[in-house]
């Protein structure tokens, strides 16, 4: 049984418990002896060109180290779950942490090649993971993420909620332990302290954060809009919203993708790590570099062949595909424009590149626009269609609504300010004597501080036969005088009762 070839002994489940977790060995166990993935059918939307990119989008500039998008597959017994459909991964600027020695680097490799040998395909000993330069804590959650299926009856994680329609944000260690369930031992290694889960019509985009991520509505409409973009033009455009560029990453066939990053000049010392996985026979990607990352895609079974994502695409020479310098495309281009004869005209202000035509110029200009459309879209709710005069008019609408809800708040502080003025001026008496005067104060009980009081004296039946009032040391005291009958243990009686009501009155 597959079961059985996963884990042979008690000592190699002791190496694999040691890696994943024993919650998530004993997961892999019983989907292998139970064939859970042999009768899952790979869904229709996992062939989306579209998926990497804005799963990338979503991670690049901003606080997620990962995305993975868990779609909807059909069982063959009639049911549905969830499984990996595509995801991105994204190593923090400089991080080194939990890369481990040597020899614990190697049981990782070694731990991935059992997983890809039994979820993925036979892999040879030629074809290992040891050109992998490390393999740390978040990238070994990463890629044994990919052999996960989720069902819709567990009360948390993906499944809960796309079953309920319900967004889960787990911003503590506690509460990602918790979301993560069998693979919580491997998430508590690689130190994640927040994990969302959106819940979306085909799938659940889950994203993870190294750091505690406050929950934000602003992120939810960014995942939201990202997957509502159908159009393939759309998919092209990489925009920059509020300052950070999301992607700039073409398709040049089915063989190829690439994705590259661009590189920062003025910090040298950038580096960073980023990965790239699509399961369920489409694109594979790895990449390790200063300027970007490179992936080549390759026809698979249903989950991906890890060995030839991490070990023959790492080396493009090895892997049979051509490989393309991204570099020197850009700069021979680059020179290429330099060396084109430019047109007579006014000299360009304030040191502004002038525009060669009028056909250059409009495509800068729609370029601006369709950047500030994306701006717009990121931060208005509710759009009911993705075309421009749709979003124009849902900003209108946000906006209208925003202006009565402020001109309602504004009525309402005016009202109650009103009232508490209203409120604050009691009534005052005064009736001169011969050598005194008495000042008679009144004011509704409702907001006396000793309202309390009376209100428990007449609930009780009590009359107060005399009270007075005194200050001292910045303090008043009222002062009831009550007849009791009984004595002392009548006294004690009705003390125990006014003090129950009062504090109930509070």
């Amino acid at each position: 049984m597959m079961g059985e070839k996963f884990c042979v002994n008690e000592e190699d489940k002791g190496v694999l418990e040691s890696v994943l977790g024993a919650e998530a060995v004993a997961f892999f166990i019983s989907a292998l002896s139970n064939n859970v993935f042999s009768g899952v059918v790979a869904p229709s939307a996992s062939t989306d060109p579209g998926l990497r990119q804005r799963l990338c989008q979503l991670v690049e500039g901003s606080k997620w180290n990962y995305a993975v998008f868990w779609q909807v597959a059909v069982l063959k017994s009639g049911g549905s779950a969830l499984v990996w459909g595509d995801g991105h991964c994204s190593d923090p600027k400089g991080e080194r942490n939990g890369v481990g020695k040597e020899d614990e680097q190697e049981v990782r490799k070694n731990v991935l090649q059992k997983l890809d040998a039994c979820f993925g395909g036979s892999v040879s000993k030629e074809a290992n993971y040891a050109r992998l330069d490390r393999v740390s804590d978040l990238l070994m959650f990463y890629l044994s993420s990919m052999c996960y299926i989720f069902g819709f009856d567990s009360p948390c994680g993906p499944g809960s909620s796309f079953k309920s329609g319900k967004l889960i944000w787990a911003s503590d260690a506690a509460g990602c332990l918790n979301q993560l369930e069998s693979r919580s031992f491997m998430g508590k290694l690689a130190g994640l302290q927040t994990v969302v889960f959106v819940p979306l019509k085909s799938g659940v985009v889950e994203l993870g954060s190294l750091e505690m991520v406050p929950e934000e509505h602003g992120v939810v409409e960014m995942v939201r809009t990202a997957f509502g973009e159908s159009s393939p033009g759309q998919a092209k455009v990489f925009p920059k919203i509020f300052g950070h560029e999301l992607s700039l990453g073409d398709t040049k066939s089915q063989s190829i993708t690439i994705s590259f990053s661009p590189k920062v000049e003025d910090d040298p010392g950038f580096t960073s790590d980023s990965y790239e996985v699509q399961a369920l026979g489409v694109n594979h990607a790895y990449g390790n570099s200063s300027n970007g990352t490179l992936g080549v895609s390759n026809e698979g079974k249903m989950f991906p062949q890890l060995n030839q994502m991490m070990a023959g695409n790492f080396n493009a020479q090895g892997s049979g595909v051509p490989c393309l310098d991204l570099g020197n495309e850009d700069s021979s281009s680059i020179h290429a424009d330099e060396r084109k004869p430019r047109k007579r005209g006014r000299k360009p202000a304030n040191g502004r590149e002038e525009p060669l035509n009028h056909v250059e110029a409009e495509r800068q200009r729609r370029e601006k626009l369709n950047q500030r459309f994306y701006a717009l879209r990121a931060v208005v709710p509710n759009i009911s269609k993705m075309d421009k005069a749709s979003l124009l008019g849902d900003a209108i609408t946000f906006i209208t609504d925003l202006q009565m809800k402020i001109k309602v708040l504004e009525a309402e502080k005016n009202m109650i300010h009103n009232q508490d003025q209203k409120l604050s001026l009691p009534d005052m008496d005064f009736q001169e004597r011969e050598d005194e005067t008495v000042v008679t104060v009144r004011c509704p009980l409702d907001i006396h501080p000793v309202s309390n009081v009376v209100k428990t004296f007449k609930e009780h039946q009590i009359v107060a036969q005399d009270s007075s009032v005194s200050t001292t040391d910045d303090k008043i005291i009222h002062t009831f005088s009550i007849r009791t009958e009984g004595g002392e243990t009548a006294a004690i009686q009705l003390k125990e009762k006014l003090e129950a009501s009062l504090s109930k009155n509070r």
